[in-house]
This record gives structure tokens, C-alpha cells and sequence, in this order.
């Protein structure tokens, strides 16, 4: 679902890499809105496949009795250098096993977005000693798999695709002899497949992984619960991923129209992505103002989340100056780039590739302004 980690962008090169993986803080990289255009968009997209928080990225689930680590509050929030620092000294205290777990989990996706692969999956293997699966204790078995789904993701991100394969069906067949066709780490782990084959352009694979997620959530947790929604988002974005922008754009409308109108996703991360997904793909269609309207949906909910200085919220106010370029409106555009701008400096540092991409997109307005008052002086 949301996972941490990976330079990657929903449309980097038509390769719609995005999220599946529940490792990304996703930073994103450059997405051709349109050949022309100067600008680079960007996408911090958090897209986590097994566990969703609505505060922190990765922090605990408050079901399972366990207060957010520092490890985890500092993941996606401080440098990665910084949280890899946080991660081992948390190490080096005493933590019950499930606490532990939740500390390396948290220490390996640092090490993959690091692009770190042989640490983070020797750190997710440490932290599988610490768990199992259980039929009689589901967190466990949550956390097992989703371990395990790390690992299966991030050698397909390495390209070992028979490798992820292998590792995809192994979990799944554990946890489903263990747990039940039909229990909740079945669903994650099939929502991972769906994910994993949308990114090989299997399409009947894909489909029949990503319907079966949705039985199990839909069975275990309801139509319109979290989880169920973002096995959706899932797998709208793995229609991206084949190439299907059309489709795409239709489902993510569908999630949108859900969304909205009920209270409980008001200030939802999990809805402000699906926002960004969709005012993407308006963008890309010339939907100016729907996008914007989606973008400034998206900032809001961000901002109320997790802060207005937040670098997820900087990559709303950064959509947001690219869409408002795109439509003329240069002052607008000019504002809400500055303040991406001076919240990645201030956070990541003058040198970091999102802060520079920002910083391109806030010349490119300034630039554009100075020639239409050149050209307005000329007449």
C-alpha cells in the first residue's frame, strides 16, 4: 500500500513504477507532464501495502497496543542518514519482540530508499526471527508477511523477478495454510502479487491477485474500509503500470467519488494520494481545473496531517505550482512553488534532488513572468 522508499515516480518514462511496494517514501522523480513544458513534476508518493497510520508513515498500528518508535517517526520525516542513526541506537535499547520488529522493518526500508538492497533485505530476514505466522495471532501474522512482501518487492525492484515471484508465492502459500485463504495476510500478500504483476504487464495475473485482496477485505473489514480502498488504489495504479491511463483515470475518479462525501477520509492520507493520482492524469488530459481542484484537495489534507512544513506537503504545493503554470496563472503558481521550495531546502537541504527540481519549476515561473512583462512593456 503506501511503502517508503525508492526514487521513483508515477511517470518516470511511461514506467509507472509508483507504489506498490509497502517501502516507499517514494521521493519521485521527473514525469513528463508534456514535452514543452519546463517544468519537472514531482511525486512523494507514500504508498503503504500493509499497514496504514493516519498521522506517520510507518508508525504503529494503534490496534496493536504499541506506541510509535522513534525510528519510525523519524522516516519520512528527518534525512535518511538521520533515521538510520535513530533506528540503531532505538536497537541498541531493550524492546519487546514486537516493537523490535516494527524498529527494523523501519531500519530496512531506510537502507532501501539508500538503495541499500542487500542490507535492507538481511535487516526485514533479522526481523523475521522476531515473528511468525500464527493462526492464533493475526498481528503476527500481519507483520510475517509483510516482511515477507518487502523482500519479495524489493527483488523485483532489483529485477530478480523469478526471484519476487518465488518469494511472493511462498508467502502466500504459508500464510494462507497457516492463517486461511481468506484472512488479512492472505489479502496483503495477494494485493502485493496484483501489484508485482501489474509491473510485468501480466494483466490476468494481476486482475485475479487484486481481485482476491478485495474479497478478503471486503469479507474481513467492509466495502468502504481503509484497507479495501487502498487494494483499489493498488490496483488503479497498477493499471498505470500497463499502460492504461484511461482506465486508470476512471478508477481513481471512482475512489475520489467514495471518498469525499464520507467524514472518516476528510483528512485521510490515503485519499490525498488517490487526489494526486487523479489530478495527475487530468493534467495529462488538459483537465486544468480539475486537477488543480484535486492538487489543492491533496495540499489541505496533507497539511492538516502532517504539518504545513512537512516535505509530503511540499509535494502538494509542488503539483499544485505545476498546474497552476500550466493554466496561466503565474503568481499563483509562483507562491505555492516558493513554499515547496523553501520547505525541501529547509528539510532535505539545498543540494537534494527534489529541492533542485523545485527550484527548476520556481525559475521556469519566474522566467515566464519576466517574459510576458517584457512583452507587455514592447507594446
Amino acid at each position: 500500500r503506501r511503502s517508503e522508499m525508492v526514487l521513483v515516480n508515477p511517470f518516470n518514462n511511461n514506467n509507472h513504477m509508483r507504489r506498490s511496494f509497502n517501502l516507499k517514501y517514494f521521493l519521485a522523480g521527473q514525469s513528463g507532464l508534456r514535452p514543452q513544458t519546463p517544468l519537472i513534476f514531482l511525486s512523494l508518493l507514500f504508498v503503504i501495502l500493509a499497514l496504514h497510520v493516519p498521522n506517520q508513515g510507518l508508525a504503529a498500528d494503534s490496534s496493536a497496543g504499541i506506541a510509535p518508535t522513534r525510528c519510525e517517526m523519524s522516516f519520512g520525516k528527518d534525512a535518511l542518514g538521520l533515521t538510520v542513526q535513530t533506528c540503531r541506537l532505538e536497537l541498541t535499547g531493550t524492546a519487546q519482540d514486537a516493537r523490535r520488529v516494527r524498529i527494523l522493518e523501519t531500519l530496512g526500508k531506510a537502507y532501501l530508499a539508500q538503495n541499500e538492497i542487500e542490507a535492507a533485505i538481511s535487516t526485514w530476514n533479522e526481523a523475521s526471527q522476531y515473528t511468525a505466522p500464527s493462526r492464533d495471532d493475526l498481528k503476527a501474522s500481519e507483520s510475517w508477511a509483510r516482511l515477507q512482501v518487502l523482500i519479495g518487492q524489493t527483488y523485483a525492484q532489483s529485477t530478480e523477478v523469478d526471484k519476487a515471484e518465488n518469494q511472493f508465492k511462498k508467502t502466500l502459500e504459508k500464510v494462507e495454510t497457516v492463517s486461511g485463504r481468506y484472512s488479512l495476510p492472505a489479502g496483503l500478500v495477494q494485493d502485493a502479487m496484483g501489484a508485482f504483476y501489474s509491473l510485468q504487464n501480466k494483466p490476468a495475473e494481476a486482475e485475479t491477485a487484486f481481485r482476491r485482496a478485495r474479497i478478503v477485505y471486503e469479507l474481513r473489514l467492509g466495502k468502504t474500509s481503509l484497507k479495501t480502498l487502498e487494494s483499489r488504489m493498488n490496483q488503479a495504479v497498477g493499471l498505470l503500470d500497463m499502460g492504461k491511463e484511461q482506465e486508470a483515470l476512471s478508477q481513481f475518479q471512482i475512489l475520489a467519488d467514495v471518498m469525499n462525501p464520507l467524514e472518516q477520509f476528510k483528512n485521510e492520507p490515503v485519499r490525498a494520494e488517490v487526489l494526486t493520482f487523479l489530478g495527475t492524469l487530468q493534467m495529462r488530459n488538459d483537465l486544468l481545473q480539475q486537477a488543480s481542484s484535486n492538487y489543492k484537495a491533496a495540499f489541505e489534507i496533507r497539511q492538516n496531517v502532517y504539518g504545513p512544513r512537512d516535505i509530503r506537503t511540499s509535494q502538494s504545493l509542488n503539483n499544485l505550482g505545476v498546474v497552476l503554470y500550466r493554466a496561466g496563472q503565474l503568481e499563483a503558481a509562483e507562491a505555492a512553488l516558493g513554499k515547496a521550495y523553501v520547505i525541501r531546502a529547509d528539510s532535505l537541504g539545498a543540494t537534494d534532488p527534489l529541492t533542485i527540481s523545485t527550484q527548476k519549476n520556481l525559475q521556469a515561473v519566474i522566467a515566464a513572468q519576466n517574459k510576458a512583462k517584457a512583452q507587455q512593456a514592447a507594446r
